[in-house]
């Protein structure tokens, strides 16, 4: 039964709160229609631009949906909530130092807030980047401690800190410490306000090698990762290797080699070169001469060249977390890396970070994480089990899950031979040449076939002339006549004799048929909507009263925000298309277009 329930409504851009009765049934969209009602409207934009927000402690809080009733958040009276605008700034700083201020929707979980940014900076996969809260180490180390001798209490959520481990992580340059913005969740959630800057970073290694100068975009950001990361030491590299690296670097920064200018002390080695090979003598005279292998290359093709480079580096594409795990025949926990890539687990030596041991990502079956442990299980794979202690499970649970979750959409159509793994289906392989290559494709016929086996060869055999010895005789060509031709011409032109057109077959996958009758049924939709939109509408006649004026009011309203959803689905889905399809990508899928274009077609009958 309905309650009546007064709250706080706080109006943040006029600083103003007052106290609203509503019913504990009202959905939270008619509750900001009566919130506008009680208020001036000086300096606040449309209605729809607004929400409701539920505050909690440190910045906190939580969006109110508009299609939930108020007491579906276990309000009470006089609790406080905000009327606030959903359109917000956001800073995002690129890996080069460049800052970039967005308009994003702040009711939006941050996974559909990522289409928006990447789609705006010019990045295609954008479910390969995320966002990055970016803390100064120093200031939470350095920060005084003037309170009393009571022990401090533990906040929720609150790990538990091994002094030995944090250095050591320091040291390896892990990625445990890495605060990613969780894409489930708003930015309100958690407590990221309009003065943060966030970082973008890529986050998963999928399809980063198609990446090359025809996307400028996304070359910078993976040269610039690369590049950091070598420096560093997040990636160890030989001495002979890391001058390669700088060499190659001094051509993106500083152009051709200036024999007059690059000289020994032009350099700072610390922006070049890891920490221990800095003060190596004479290594700056060999950047220069690897500097000098490169001149004539444009900034776009070295980085390119470093990012070529940078992939063939075995810890190239790897997300390290530093473990516990326990010895074997001993009761003891020793530190040891684990990586995960995008087709594999792998457990690395702590110091040189040498694969021990490859699980191929595929035969991860299961895996459970707790706030200390994390075990991962790899099916009928050997070492079937693999328990460490982490205070990161959680992390590297949902990285192996993303890189799972991006695999089974980008490779579904691709990667077996068959349709839909039939496994019995026929199969028709030619040979041509003179090049040879092999072309396999689907054969329509399902019918069992038997195979035959014959010899092709052929005994050779000496035949005689059809007329035995034939005599042949010698003569010479006549010499060139002039002839001169008199008379009426008369042109006509003949009608060519008709040719039956050839057509050929192309055997269409099941996702490709399924994408063209996805198209199919979409044009005709759209056929469908332009009719409509040519025909008058008949509305019904509606009274001149007050309940009748308020509820064209609210119907109106209602229908503006379906259609400002709808509108916002369909450009996510149309940037989804274009990802997909975009010329970076070796292979498309078929699948996922055609859920991208049903999408877009199914929302328009609504709008129309």
């Amino acid at each position: 039964m309905a309650q009546p329930l007064t709250l706080k409504v706080r109006i943040v851009e006029q600083n103003v709160t007052k106290v609203i009765q509503f019913d504990s049934s009202t959905l939270l969209f008619d509750a900001c229609h009566i919130v506008r009602e009680k208020i001036t409207d000086a300096n606040l934009s449309q209605p729809k631009d607004y929400g409701l927000f539920l505050p909690g402690e440190d910045g906190q809080g939580v969006w109110l949906e508009p299609g939930r009733e108020l007491r579906y958040y276990l309000l009470k009276n006089q609790d406080l909530i905000e009327y606030r605008r959903k359109i917000r700034q956001l800073k995002v700083r690129m890996l080069d130092g460049m800052i970039k201020t967005l308009m994003v929707d702040d009711s939006q979980p941050v996974s559909q807030m990522m289409v928006v940014i990447c789609t705006k900076i010019g990045i295609m996969n954008h479910d390969e980047y995320s966002l990055v809260r970016e803390v100064e180490q120093e200031e939470i180390e350095n920060k005084p401690n003037f309170g009393t001798l009571t022990l401090r209490r533990k906040k929720e959520g609150e790990k538990e800190r091994d002094v030995k481990m944090e250095n050591l992580k320091k040291k390896l340059r892990t990625d445990d410490e890495i605060n990613w913005v969780d894409h489930s969740k708003t930015l309100r959630e958690q407590g990221i306000n309009e003065n943060e800057v966030l970082l973008l970073r890529r986050k998963y290694f999928f399809s980063d090698g198609n990446i090359d100068s025809q996307d400028p975009i996304q070359l910078n950001l993976l040269y610039v990762q690369c590049r950091d990361d070598i420096i560093n030491g997040t990636h160890p590299v030989t001495q002979d290797k890391a001058c390669e690296f700088a060499g190659i670097q001094c051509q993106v920064q500083f152009g051709d080699y200036n024999e007059g200018r690059h000289k020994p002390g032009f350099l700072d080695l610390r922006e070049f070169l890891p920490h221990s090979y800095i003060k190596v003598k004479g290594i700056e005279k060999k950047i220069f001469n690897h500097h000098k292998m490169h001149s004539g290359k444009s900034e776009l093709d070295a980085k390119f060249r470093y990012v070529e480079e940078a992939r063939s580096l075995k810890t190239y594409g790897v997300t390290f977390f530093l473990v516990k795990e326990k010895m074997k025949r001993r009761n003891k926990l020793v530190p040891r890396l684990l990586g995960v890539t995008k087709d594999s687990v792998l457990r690395l030596d702590e110091k040189t970070k040498e694969i021990l041991k490859t699980w191929p990502l595929t035969t991860v079956r299961r895996w459970a994480a707790s706030p200390n442990t994390c075990t991962l299980d790899f099916g009928d794979y050997s070492d079937q089990y693999y328990p460490f202690q982490t205070t990161e499970g959680e992390q590297i649970a949902q990285l192996i899950a993303g890189y799972i979750d991006i695999i089974l959409r980008k490779q579904r159509p691709v990667g077996h031979i068959g349709i839909e793994g039939d496994e019995g289906l026929a199969l028709q392989e030619d040979n041509v040449v003179p090049m040879t290559p092999n072309i396999i494709q689907h054969w329509d016929n399902h019918e069992a076939q038997h195979l035959e086996q014959e010899s092709i060869s052929r005994p050779a055999i000496i035949r005689p002339g059809v007329q035995g010895r034939q005599s042949f005789k010698t003569g010479s060509m006549p010499g060139i006549q002039s002839v001169a031709v008199e008379g009426k011409i008369n042109e006509a032109h003949h009608v060519p004799t008709a040719q039956q057109l050839k057509v050929s077959k192309v055997a269409l996958s099941k996702p490709q048929q399924a994408l063209l009758s996805t198209i199919d049924s979409g044009q005709t939709i759209i056929t469908s909507c332009i009719d409509d939109l040519e025909m008058k509408a008949h509305l019904p006649e509606l009274g001149t009263d007050a309940a009748s004026i308020r509820w064209k009011q609210v119907t109106l309203d209602s229908n503006k925000q379906t259609v400002t959803s709808q509108i916002a689905a369909m450009n996510a889905a149309t940037a989804e298309v274009v990802t997909l399809t975009s010329s970076v990508h070796d292979e498309v899928d078929h699948t996922a277009v055609g859920t991208a274009i049903h999408t877009i077609t199914s929302n328009l009958p609504e709008m129309t």
